[in-house]
């Protein structure tokens, strides 16, 4: 028999009177779990309120492939929402000691909820606290989600001009050796000074030309093998190595007869080995540049999408959010996804949150690249209306079920269109952007779609 002392122990019961204790007991059936005994298992329908009074329990929940523990330890009560809202249980609940354990059955629970008020207020605080710990839970998942795909795209948008640099950076080391020796051997020929000059003339005018066009790649091959044979006709040591940088920079024969002319066939092979190097090191460090500029851009443009160092509520500029948006997610869309940008170049900054307004932009940019299995048109189109701005997001996609439609802002909602998009799902973090939007900016967010084109459109208030 259950000892009145111990349940007026629990909170839930804590302000039963003496008599409403004693029905209480009368209704319990007690037991002992042993130590990695499972009490209730993760989509089970409970149908008792379960009740702690000696030992220690542990929840266990898996979310997005992720376990996530809590211990909790008597005296404690475990299954109220379920049994209020006739769900599953979410968790898996498993003794981690041996226990002491008393079962309410339903009936009884919902006896107790109807009549008593305590009784009633407590498990509805309960249900609060639970659903409120299921929400930050959420989306903490989706922030981390989100981050973890931003950060792989990121590393992946960064490997590619890092790399670039390093490589240049290692050629340049050999190369700085090689045009010693190349400015050495224009000393020991005695090359005379005005050749020199000609030779740096030409060096300086090659670097502000993008050299032949690699559109027709027969042609530049064409071209490489006719200077090629030039430079050997004239002693060039190693015409191979140095006549598709001449060509890149483009450099002819034409250019270099006058200096064949005047110069025998050492001199010409020291002066040929010197421009080539001069202008291969150079197009290299403006390489090494171009990367490194890449590099920053995407810093920037990540530090500008998170807001970094900002308040969290400013006058923000969309088109500028929409960029960053754009520029963060770039090896999302570099595949084979074309943007088309239809900005009101009129509209005004509005005060928002900035970075959660990037998150709704890079919610809808997924869900529509999803939907076109990354290929395809996404136009972007913004406009004010009165007090408020509008932005619209059009894909070319397949489309979404008229009967979708209306449940694309729930939580957890996915419309699976496996033919399509090979079975991803569309739909996943509306619910984020729909709260941004319309809980925290005052907004709205609706959704249209017919095959080919699907429209999300976002308004907001230009005014608080």
């Amino acid at each position: 028999m259950i000892e009145l002392d111990k349940l007026g122990k629990l909170p839930i019961f804590s302000d039963l009177p003496p008599e409403r204790l004693q029905w209480l007991c009368d209704n319990l059936t007690e037991f002992t779990a042993r130590a990695g005994d499972v009490l209730l298992a993760e989509g089970e329908v409970n149908t008792s309120l379960l009740l702690l009074l000696e030992g220690e329990v542990s929840t266990t929940r898996r979310a997005e492939g992720e376990l996530s523990t809590q211990r909790y330890v008597a005296p404690d009560f475990f299954g109220a929402p379920a049994l209020v809202a006739s769900i599953p249980y979410p968790a898996t609940l498993r003794a981690t000691s041996d226990c002491l354990i008393a079962v309410l059955p339903e009936t009884a629970f919902r006896n107790l909820f109807l009549l008593s008020g305590s009784f009633t207020r407590l498990v509805a605080r309960g249900m609060t606290d639970f659903l409120a710990a299921l929400e930050v839970s959420g989306r903490n998942r989706e922030k981390l989600a989100a981050l973890g795909k931003l950060s792989a795209g990121l590393a992946h948008e960064l490997n590619n001009p890092a790399s670039a640099v390093s490589r240049a950076l290692d050629y340049m080391l050999d190369g700085l050796a090689t045009l010693e020796d190349s400015a050495l051997a224009l000393g020991l020929h005695a090359v005379p000074r005005e050749t020199v000059d000609a030779l740096r003339t030409m060096a300086a005018r090659s670097a502000m030309q993008t050299g032949v066009s690699v559109g027709d790649a027969l042609r530049v091959s064409e071209a490489e093998s006719r200077l090629g044979d030039w430079l050997g006709s004239h002693g060039t040591a190693k015409p191979w190595l140095a006549a598709p940088c001449l060509v890149a920079h483009g450099i002819t024969s034409d250019d270099l007869e006058p200096l064949a002319a005047r110069l025998n066939a050492d001199q010409l092979d020291a002066a040929v080995s010197w421009i080539a190097q001069v202008l291969e090191l150079r197009s290299v460090m403006h390489e090494a540049k171009r990367g490194a500029a890449r590099i920053f851009d995407l810093v920037k443009a990540m530090k500008s999408y998170t807001f970094m160092d900002q308040g969290p509520r400013q006058e923000v500029d969309i088109h500028a959010g929409i960029e960053d948006t754009l520029t963060v997610m770039g090896h999302e869309l570099k595949r084979g996804i074309v943007i088309m940008r239809d900005f009101d170049s009129g509209m005004p900054r509005l005060p928002a949150y900035g970075s959660e307004l990037n998150q709704v932009w890079t919610r809808i940019i997924e869900n529509a690249v999803e939907a076109m299995n990354g290929q395809g048109e996404l136009t972007i189109r913004t406009r004010r209306d009165a007090d408020r701005g509008v932005v619209e997001f059009i894909d070319s996609g397949p489309g979404i079920p008229q009967d979708a439609i209306p449940h694309l802002f729930e939580p957890f909602f996915t419309c699976n269109l496996v033919s399509q998009t090979q079975g991803q799902g569309l739909g996943m973090g509306l619910h984020v952007a729909y709260r941004i939007v319309v809980n925290r900016h005052g907004g709205t967010i609706e959704a249209a779609s017919r095959p080919g084109e699907t429209i999300f459109r976002v308004t907001l208030p230009l005014k608080t």
